[in-house]
């Protein structure tokens, strides 16, 4: 029986979201990179109204419905429009921003796993619909003071203005686990698709929009090829 006032799905997205602290809790913990109390974990989902998914509703248009402003901000990140000369831009401007005043950034890298499989063996349609997929996801996984763009065919990035490393740990396995647990509509519902994500920190990880980038790219071609459906910090790669 649902209690008075409660959302009908509030118990399964309750232990989600414990089961999701304790993988990061594990994370840390095995790693020892950084303190962890359970007062610093973030929550698990972010609000549809605070994710990029649907934060532009006042800059688009405050009429359009929530399937229309899914499919502009997909569009902006998908299309043609989409290039990474500016993403890269953007990201070296933040980095330069966080060195004035002292401030975290962050870069996350997501990387669609046997990409090549998928053109090759399962055509492009499914292609280009996991590809849609891990859009929505990655859009509706992250702050919309975050910013998203587009690295390559089968790569998407992630700027996180003012976020240390735990933050962007929380962002990384917020896409990885939603991804994994994501089932792509029919035909192609059989297919089982998964993200490999790397994390690089500033100042941590990179001082120089080159640092900062080529750790973080090091970090996802490792990913991929031991298997995908991880996360990996950068310079975290086992000798």
């Amino acid at each position: 029986m649902v209690e008075p006032g409660k959302p009908p799905d509030q118990p399964r997205r309750t232990e989600k979201e414990i089961l999701f602290q304790r993988r990061l809790a594990d994370l840390q913990s095995k790693k020892q990179r950084l303190a962890w109390q359970t007062g610093e974990i973030p929550v698990f989902e972010i609000p549809r109204t605070e994710s990029k998914l649907l934060a532009d509703r006042e800059v688009e248009d405050p009429n359009l419905s929530e399937d229309e402003l899914e499919l502009r901000a997909l569009l902006d990140l998908t299309g043609r429009t989409c290039d990474f000369k500016t993403f890269y831009k953007r990201l070296n401007y933040e980095i330069r921003r966080a060195k004035r005043y002292k401030r975290e950034v962050s870069l996350i890298l997501v990387g669609l796993d046997q990409y090549e499989v998928l053109s090759l063996k399962v055509g492009a349609a499914a292609r280009d619909a996991a590809i849609q997929a891990v859009a929505r996801l990655l859009l509706g996984s992250i702050r919309d003071v975050d910013i998203p763009g587009r690295c390559r065919e089968d790569v998407f990035g992630v700027i996180l203005p003012e976020t240390g490393g735990i933050g962007a740990e929380v962002a990384s396995e917020r896409i990885r686990t939603k991804m994994d647990a994501h089932q792509l509509p029919r035909p192609f519902d059989n297919l089982a698709i998964t993200v490999s994500v790397a994390v690089s920190h500033f100042p941590v990880h990179g001082e120089t929009v080159e640092e900062l980038f080529g750790n973080a790219v090091d970090a996802l071609l490792w990913t991929i090829k031991r298997g995908g459906n991880a996360v990996m910090f950068a310079k975290d790669i086992p000798s």
